[in-house]
Order: structure tokens, then sequence, then C-alpha cells
């Protein structure tokens, strides 16, 4: 396996390359191309790469010839915004415009009909976070009103959602098999490249069984015992049609949904289950070079950003917090995948012996979180792997519940993490000042389940990070969060063990202002708190609606989705400043000073 980047133009595609003809596969994405095991785009190139396809990426394209790059992609173009909506990018939560951002508004649908325009019969395929939490209609912040689904606004032909390494590697060969086919290739004399031509052999390709993947039907292929959600014009013109769309998204995760808009539809196949132990040791053994890409745009500014990035390692994926204003479930999954101990030692020891003397951090949305289950997937299902060529099983859950999942008894809460980190202790003896220093936050509810992780975990921060997100239960409640009471058990906790160990770590607690059902008054009482318990409030947002939450469809809505209340709901600009300043500076006047950024 070759430890450089991968090629970003043809010239480096023949170098890289022994026989090059054309990429297979190019990659577009808003993101500098950072070859990280934290990159979706890095993870995916590296994998095609080890399958044997040829990959091209282009990072951050502004002009028409940075389209033009890596030629024509036999396969397809495969496009995302990076790792952040682009909206989110582009605007803060006071929608105000932020500086020195190279990807544009919307960007799937921007890269898309850029691509369309120079590469017309080249079949695009959408993939990563915009994708995924946009893929059904949706609420956009910027514009105050509901979009349709981004298949439907980008003319894109497919969307992989989700953890995409199966659904992309089974396409691919279902795409590879298609090639004997008379009329599956372009037959352009003038073309140099050749290119498949997705819709001459869609019908062939068996779509319907490939999981994590979106694409359109015809009317007649459309079926009574299909689960339709409710069209984008009924969502348009009744707010409680929005919400019944949001809900049942949220309650059947595991779910196919036909969704209508206009005269077509866009069948959305039920995301693909989570990576095995022996997957996810694949996937992420490739070989990163951990690093930005040297032509990179604004590339010191970049190299800055991710400096202690650069020897994080990954050790799973997905959370089932629930949390109602969070796209982790939605974008990873609600069930956690997990590396194997063995292949994160590796990693770690790898990066011990290159020089590195700080690991910094081993990433998991929630950290405490690594080796958990629900038990309730308990239907075992054989299935190929396409990543590791090998059959696993996989599990799925037939059985309806709430997903209500912190404090759930078919909820297995484990401490993993605890050996793991024995395994860095017996790793650190062998380096000499070898440290690791865990960065990612807890949940606080569930550590006070595991007093002795809780104390390993300590061992291994210099602060430690949590999101209590407030103190109100009324507004907890709309949030999903776990209780005031809750928190209140773990500052005892946390304060105790700082005792026990001789320390004084400090705790880094992350609040939110202005979510749905929080007014002036929870933020004057959150601010008390703090203050009594001397809590540090710097990581404090304005609550952004963000595309497929339950919690934006409450903004929308001025409704609970799941309980159908009426909700109150901050709008104007101004009270969410001013929610803001009052954690701040303990005033609902508005500072000169103020920050608005969010």
């Amino acid at each position: 396996m070759s430890k450089s980047f991968l090629p970003t133009c043809i010239e480096e595609g023949k170098a890289y390359y022994p026989v090059f003809e054309q990429f297979d596969v190019i990659f577009v994405t808003g993101d500098p191309y950072y070859d990280h095991p934290l990159s979706g785009i890095a993870i995916l190139s590296r994998l095609l790469d080890r399958k044997g396809y040829k990959i091209g990426i282009i990072a951050q394209p502004e002009k028409e010839e940075d389209y033009r790059a890596c030629g024509t992609p036999l396969y397809f173009f495969c496009i995302t915004s990076g790792l952040l909506d682009s909206m989110l990018a582009n605007y803060s939560p006071m929608l105000r415009k932020r500086e020195n951002i190279l990807v544009p508004e919307h960007a799937p649908v921007v890269y898309t009909q850029k691509i369309k325009a120079q590469f017309k019969q080249s079949m695009t395929v959408l993939g990563g976070v915009e994708a995924t939490i946009r893929r059904f209609t949706h609420f956009d912040y910027k514009e105050n009103s509901l979009r349709r689904g981004i298949l439907n606004d980008s003319k894109a032909d497919l969307i992989l959602h989700g953890n995409a390494e199966r659904s992309l590697l089974n396409l691919l060969s279902r795409l590879k098999e298609s090639l004997s086919q008379a009329d599956a290739i372009s037959k352009d004399a003038k073309d140099k490249e050749k290119h498949i031509l997705f819709q001459k052999i869609k019908s062939s390709l068996g779509l319907e069984t490939i999981n994590g993947i979106s694409f359109r039907i015809r009317k007649e292929e459309v079926t009574p015992q299909m689960r339709m959600l409710p069209t984008f014009e009924e969502c348009k013109s009744d707010k409680k049609k929005f919400s019944q769309l949001t809900r049942i998204q949220y309650l059947l995760p595991d779910s196919m949904f036909i969704e209508r808009c206009g005269d077509g539809y866009v069948r959305h196949n039920r995301p693909d289950h989570p990576l095995t132990e022996e997957e996810m040791d694949y996937v992420y053994e490739s070989p990163f070079t951990r690093k930005i890409h040297p032509e990179s745009k604004n590339l010191s500014f970049h190299e800055e950003m991710v400096e202690k990035l650069k020897t994080s390692v990954p050790i799973g994926r997905g959370c089932w917090g629930s949390c109602t204003f969070c796209v982790i479930p939605l974008v990873q999954g609600k069930e956690v995948a997990r590396r194997s101990v063995k292949g994160i030692i590796k990693e770690i020891e790898m990066l011990y012996k290159d020089g590195n003397k700080v690991i910094n951090d081993l990433t998991l949305p929630t950290l405490n979180m690594y080796g958990s289950y629900c038990r309730l997937y308990d239907e075992r299902e054989a299935v190929r792997s396409p990543v590791i060529d090998a059959e696993i099983t996989v599990y799925n859950k037939k059985k309806y519940c709430n997903q209500q999942c912190v404090g759930c008894k078919e909820r297995i809460l484990r401490d993993d993490l605890y050996p793991l980190l024995l395994e860095v202790e017996k790793l650190q003896k062998k380096h000499d000042n070898a440290r690791l220093e865990l960065r990612s936050a807890i949940r606080h509810d569930i550590i006070l389940d595991q007093p002795k992780l809780f104390r390993k975990i300590m061992q291994f921060v210099t602060r430690l990070k949590i999101a209590p997100e407030h103190i109100s239960d009324k507004v907890l409640r709309q949030m999903n969060k776990a209780t005031r009471r809750d928190f209140e058990r773990f500052l005892e906790e946390y304060k105790k063990i700082n005792q026990e160990q001789g320390t004084h770590k400090n705790l880094v607690p992350y609040f939110v202002a202005a979510h749905p059902g929080c007014t002036a008054d929870d933020m004057k009482l959150l601010r008390k708190f703090c203050e009594e318990h001397e809590l540090y409030v710097n990581l404090t947002q304005v609550f952004t609606p963000t595309p497929g939450t339950a919690a934006t469809a409450s903004y929308y809505s001025g409704e609970d989705i799941f309980t159908k209340k009426e909700v109150y709901v901050p709008r104007s600009f101004r009270e969410k400043k001013l929610q803001k300043n009052i954690l701040f500076f303990g005033s609902d006047e508005d500072p000169a000073s103020g920050d608005d950024s969010g």
C-alpha cells in the first residue's frame, strides 16, 4: 500500500498507477484534501484504492478548470460538501457570513450542476453529511423555508447516505458487472475517456437491494406495502405534516421510505448496518499520510486548524444519545461501530514509533459509549461484506421502540474503554515520555453508571469536556438530555474523583442558548447555576436549526414533534443574542462587545 497522497489530476494519476487510462471514481469535496482517518473522503478513497479502483480527488473546486483536472471517470463523480453542511460552514447562528470559506452555499447542488455542465452524461453520486441530512424535505435556516430533498434540487443520480463503505463498494461491483452490457458504455468516438451510461443500465443494477442508497423511481414502482412519507407539497402547506415526516424518520430509523415531490418519487433504502469490528479494522489500517495536501488552498490556515488532530485515533462511530438537535445519529447511526483494541493499539504504537510523543485523542462522538449495544437488535442476518470480502453477521431489530435509548433497559452499557486504556498504559511504558490525552466528550449521565471507567478516563484528561447543554428541566426535555439532578450528581462525583486522585482538573461544559423551549428566564437560571458551581461557560453556542433534526422541526413548526404540544421558539436575532449574553455577561442588555458569531 502506497503511503503517498492519492492523485489530484490526470498527470498524478499516470505517475501513481502503473497502468492508467482514466480514473474509475473521482471524488469532489468542499474540504481541503486531508489524508487522515478523520476525513470521510480520505477513508473512502483509500478503501477504493486498496480494492483496485483508480481514484482521483478534486478538492475545493472554484474555477471551471478545477472540475476538469481529473478528466472523466469511468463510473461516477462522488460529490460531497465535506465534513460540515455547507450552509453551516458559510453562516454563523446569527446568519453572519463567515470569512475565508471556500465551499459554496448548497455545495452538492452547485458541484453537481458544474459537473453536469462539463460532463453531460457522467454519473453523479452525492454522499457525506449534507447529502444525508438533506435527503428528505428539510428546513433551511438561511432561507427560512422548506427545501425539497437534495436529490431533487441537485439533479444528481444517487445518494449514498450515512456510512458509505459497503454501499459504495456494492454499487461499484454492480456497475463493474454491467460493463459487459452492450449499451453500458459511451460510444462517442470523440470521447477518449469512456463512461458508464447510468440511465441505460439503471434497471439492471438492483438498486433496491443496496442498503444506504437513495434513487428515483417511477410511479408504477410504488406499491401499497411501501412506507410513504408526507409529500414535499403537503409539508409546505401544513407544518404538522413536516413534523410528521420528521417524527416518522426518528421512530423508524432502520426503514425504507418513499417520498414524493411533484410528479417524482425518491426511494430511500434503509441505512446500512454498522460496520463489524473486522471491517472497521480493515478500513482504518489504510496508509494515511495524516497530512493536508500541499497544494490545498489556504494551506497554512488549514494546517494550523488540524495540527492537534494529526495524532487523533478514531476508535468507533455512532451515538445513541438521541439529542434532538444532533445529526450524528442521522449520519453515523445510533449503534456504535467499534474498532478492535488490537487495531487501535497497533495504530497508537505506529504513531509513537514515528516519533510522536502525544496521542491527542481517541475519537468517538461519546467516549464512554465504546462497546455498548442495544439487545433489541437480535435477529441475525448473514451478508457478504465487500469491505473484507467475507461473509459477516449483522443484526436487525424487528421490535418497535420509542428510540429513547438513555436509561432504556434494553441498552447494554459496557466499560470496554477501560481495558483499552490499560493497554495504552502498557504501551506507554515501552516509549519514553509517551502519553495520551483524551479530548472527546463523555456523556455525564451515563458515566455515573460507570464509576470505574470514570476514574480511569480522568487519568487521561487535562480538562474534561461534557455537554449538559442546559440546566432547566423544561429545556432539557426539549433537547432529550439528562435532568438537572443528573448533572448535579455528576458534579459531586467529579469533585470526589479529583479529590481521590489529588488533582484539580478543569471541567469544560458545553451549553446551548435559544433552543426551542428556552426563554430568557431559563438562561438566567443557567447563569445562576454556573455561578454557584463555578462553571466555565466559554463553550456556548446559539442553537442553529440543522436539517433533519427533531429540534429543527420543532423550530419550524412551533410544536414538540413527539408530544405535539406547542413549544416556545426564540426566533429573532435579538432574542437569541440576548439569551447568550445572559450566560456570558449576566445581563439581558445588549452590550456592544457581545459576540454574535454564535
